[in-house]
């Protein structure tokens, strides 16, 4: 009779660590699916803006040279620049702008028109901020790079986990720039 009753807790046991995992499968399955599923999609929300773009206005660019190593553009000199951000239409401030480039490679040859620098920006918006990288060409160290297109590499709050490019161009005092978001 003992072994009856032990054969039967052990039955009761498998049945009970049974349904344990089939509800920890399940948890792990819903999880998956929710971590892949859009959230909170809304007109706001730019996690999901494949195709999509969005284009803001810096206003006059505050830019300073730093130059750090022998006098003169060197590897390693950095160029700082800020500005305020604005819509689209260049009329509402929503945000900032905040770049730090060092310089890779500095016109030091007579056949070189420009520094090449390695460029990280982050705009401050709305909502999260977006940040691209990229390589551009400065004239001089204290001056723009006239346009370009950087890659998206990250982004927080509704902008997190977008991906893309963002194409900027002068234009007399201020910068437009344009988010394209895509897969």
């Amino acid at each position: 009779m003992r072994e009856m009753v032990v054969s039967t807790r052990v039955r009761v046991l498998l049945v009970g660590m049974a349904v344990v995992g089939m509800a920890l499968g399940i948890i792990a399955v819903l999880g998956a699916v929710s971590s892949a599923s859009p959230k909170g999609n809304t007109d706001d929300d730019h996690r999901n803006d494949k195709g999509r773009t969005l284009t803001v206005v810096g206003k006059n660019p505050q830019s300073k040279g730093l130059d750090l190593g022998a006098q003169g553009p060197t590897q390693g000199d950095l160029i700082v620049i800020n500005a305020p951000i604005y819509d689209e239409s260049a009329k509402e401030r929503i945000g900032r702008f905040d770049m730090l480039c060092a310089i890779t490679d500095p016109a030091d040859e007579s056949s070189e028109k420009a520094h090449i620098a390695q460029c990280t920006k982050t705009f401050t918006l709305p909502g999260g901020e977006i940040t691209v990288e990229g390589v551009e060409a400065f004239s001089n160290l204290s001056g723009l790079s006239p346009a370009g297109v950087n890659a998206i590499s990250g982004g927080t709050g509704k902008y997190a986990g977008v991906e893309g490019e963002q194409r900027f161009e002068v234009r007399g005092n201020k910068v437009v720039n344009t988010f394209r978001f895509i897969d």
